[in-house]
């Protein structure tokens, strides 16, 4: 636990590194380490700290940082408050410990500093029974809504909510029905069916009522969804299919209008399920009244299937809708969760997400109590109850990295992914900064971080993950402009300059995408390759320093559909062609081969461009994971 610390004393000599840095001189500045190792003899504990050193100190490989490229603002970190979180921690922990625990999990300083909370509307599979907040007898209807109660809450998620709410008053809530009241529904029952058109009204009415009750309460319900996981109909616990043509008039006739009626300001998220279906948010978003509605506030998903670049994709077609991961359950058939947490978190980070949510807040000792559904999901803590005692859980530690040391209102500015490290990067209200930095490869990694023409030098075990903190006084001189568009917005001139042939580039780290997707990889070093290009797709890179000129380019390609031609540009999508790097079919999405391809007229400064040809209409063509220019 946070109160028990150790530290170990990082190594830091540096090795060579061709990367040029501004001249301009910075103050020495000490960076904070906070670490993780992957066999959780290590958990979030303070390590020695190290020293910006300005100038050109170099190591390999290297994560670059811009400050001044800035990308979405986050809002927060978090669990769910489920019925089986709340029982728990309100009825199961003594009285006298729970302000501790409250602590341990709200609060920023004696703990991981929970920001964001997902309240189920009623019963979820974390629950002990099925309920709604207008229980009828079989048969029985409520059109108006007399019988609405949501007195279940009141015993221990409301409490509990209020607490955590005056420890962090900055924490957002976001209510989801896994189902409405079975009378609502073809089923009768909150098992199953769907919703009837004809309680259209009834169930738009629900979420005020819910709103205005949980106002009264005096805890205001930042966003809502209109169904968990709509395409998805469990058959032991609440839940309901709402697909994509239900939920637009629903939401366009009925819940927007009745939100406004009753001057509710709550803005609501749309679909709340997995990654590997953008077409369900986009067909939402295609109607004009919902894409312009200023209450429609973005998208909520969930990461049990399809790549964390779904977000990007999405963000790019409506980049003034916002992504949440709302919902990320940690849970025994996840081999390594110190591993799938960090790159998971990471990644959606990276592309875009305002939050990140795990699933159950607390969970008992056997992953309960649970109605139906998952009896193998984890908790941020877990609570005996027998004896009332608490254990955080690894989920904990892991999301604690970011949500310790990242609080709403932080932005995340872009970083590039190294072999073998993955990134994510923030610039915090206050002006510090803060870096998360794992370590995807099974062997120790020794890099160096680039910020605002300083570095500094750290080895990282192997799959250990690392939080390092810092103040930016530069940052509040020279602010960023906000990102007005789909691109991070960056200002020349400023930060950084990657050597084109000093080390491996990162597909991962491009500044700018369109339709192609990253992806975890199972390729050398792990990490994140872009994936689901198909032709017309490209990417953009930022900042490379050609020098007197280069001769080839090394790609590193997998594919199992059509192929085709990487070709290479200066500047812009129009500008002159440097290399056209064949793209074969390796026989598979992660069977990788290197290609090679000349280069001609690469010298200098400039952006770079990779386009994606192929025959059209023939799907995907391939990914890339790295490119080395020698």
């Amino acid at each position: 636990m946070l109160m028990h610390l150790k530290t170990l004393l990082p190594a830091a000599i540096p090795l060579a590194l061709a990367l040029a840095l501004d001249t301009a001189s910075a103050h020495a500045q000490a960076v904070s380490i906070w670490l993780t190792t992957d066999d959780q003899k290590t958990l979030l504990q303070p390590q020695a700290p190290l020293t910006f050193a300005p100038g050109s100190a170099t190591a390999v490989p290297a994560i670059l940082l811009d400050v001044h490229a800035r990308c979405q603002t986050i809002e927060g970190f978090g669990a769910s408050m489920t019925d089986s979180s709340a029982y728990l921690m309100n009825q199961k922990i003594p009285p006298g410990a729970l302000p501790g625990v409250m602590a341990l999990l709200f609060d920023h300083t004696a703990g991981i500093g929970v920001s964001f909370l997902r309240n189920p509307m009623g019963s979820s599979d974390l629950a002990r029974t099925a309920y709604s907040y207008d229980d009828l007898a079989a048969g029985a209807t409520d059109p108006t809504l007399a019988s609405f109660s949501i007195a279940h809450d009141q015993a221990d998620i409301l409490p509990l909510l209020k607490q955590a709410r005056a420890i962090n008053p900055r924490i957002t809530l976001m209510g989801s029905p896994w189902s409405p009241p079975g009378w609502m529904k073809t089923t009768g029952s909150m098992i199953g069916g769907s919703l009837l058109p004809t309680a259209y009204p009834a169930f738009a009415n629900y979420f005020v009522k819910y709103l205005q009750a949980y106002a009264a309460e005096g805890v205001p319900v930042d966003y809502i969804s209109l169904q968990n996981e709509p395409l998805y109909v469990p058959g032991d616990y609440p839940g309901m299919l709402l697909t994509a043509a239900e939920a637009l008039p629903i939401l366009r006739d009925h819940l927007l209008p009745a939100l406004a009626a009753n001057n509710l300001s709550t803005k609501v998220l749309v679909y709340d399920h997995n990654w590997d279906n953008t077409a369900y948010p986009s067909t939402v978003l295609a109607d004009p009244a919902l894409a312009n509605s200023a209450q429609i506030a973005g998208t909520a998903w969930h990461w049990y299937g399809g790549p964390a670049g779904a977000m990007t994709t999405l963000h790019n077609a409506h980049p003034d809708k916002r992504n949440y991961v709302t919902e990320a359950s940690g849970g025994t058939w996840i081999s390594d969760e110190v591993k799938t947490d960090f790159e998971m978190i990471t990644h959606s980070m990276r592309n875009w997400s305002g939050a990140y949510v795990k699933w159950g807040l607390a969970l008992d000792e056997n992953r309960g109590p649970h109605y139906g559904g998952c009896g193998t999901c984890t908790g941020l803590i877990t609570v005996n109850q027998s004896t009332g005692a608490v254990t955080p859980a690894i989920d904990y530690y892991t999301l604690g990295h970011f949500s310790k040391f990242v609080p709403p209102g932080a932005v995340r500015v872009w970083s590039s992914n190294a072999p073998g490290l993955i990134s994510a990067a923030f610039v915090n209200p206050d002006g510090s900064s803060a870096l998360v930095a794992y370590n995807d490869s099974a062997t120790s990694r020794r890099f160096q971080v680039v910020s605002e023409n300083r570095s500094f030098v750290y080895t990282l075990p192997a799959l250990a993950g690392a939080t390092f903190t810092w103040t930016e006084p530069i940052f509040k001189q020279r602010p960023a402009k906000p990102n007005a568009g789909r691109q991070p917005g960056f200002q020349p001139g400023l930060d950084y300059r990657i050597h084109a042939t000093a080390q491996r580039i990162l597909a991962s780290s491009y500044t700018d995408v369109f339709t192609a997707q990253t992806e975890q990889t199972s390729d050398e070093d792990g990490g994140f390759n872009l994936g689901y290009a198909s032709d017309g797709s490209w990417a953009k890179f930022s900042r490379i320093d050609f020098g007197a000129g280069v001769e080839s380019v090394d790609v590193r390609v997998a594919s199992a559909g059509a192929g085709g031609t990487a070709r290479m540009r200066l500047d812009s999508l129009a500008g002159p062609i440097i290399a056209e790097v064949p793209l074969p079919v390796t026989g598979g999405w992660q069977t990788w081969r290197t290609v090679t391809a000349p280069v001609t007229g690469a010298t200098g400064f400039h952006e770079l461009y990779i386009q994606f040809i192929g025959a059209p209409n023939t799907g995907g063509l391939a990914n890339l994971n790295w490119l080395q220019f020698k």
